[in-house]
């Protein structure tokens, strides 16, 4: 499993640099071993718009590029 601090966009998520660790453990730990090795994160940032405060995981996964709106360590969608 990838380090949260690698992934690009980490080191300016200050309050919320914790939450995206708890999160990425999580979400690495909801899929299958197989599924894990393809997981490829490509960034995360800190997004305040018409929808609320959230986290946007930006990654690949089976060579497919997906997004996330990340709430909590336990809440994504």
């Amino acid at each position: 499993m990838l380090a949260a601090g690698t992934v690009k966009g980490f080191e300016k998520l200050n309050k919320n640099a914790d939450m995206f660790r708890k999160f990425l453990t999580n979400f690495y730990n909801s899929w299958g071993l197989e599924t894990r090795e393809t997981i490829e994160p490509i960034s995360v940032k800190y997004v305040k718009d018409s929808e609320g405060a959230y986290l946007k995981f930006d990654y690949k996964i089976d060579g497919r590029k997906e997004w996330l709106h990340v709430t909590g360590p336990n809440t994504w969608y």
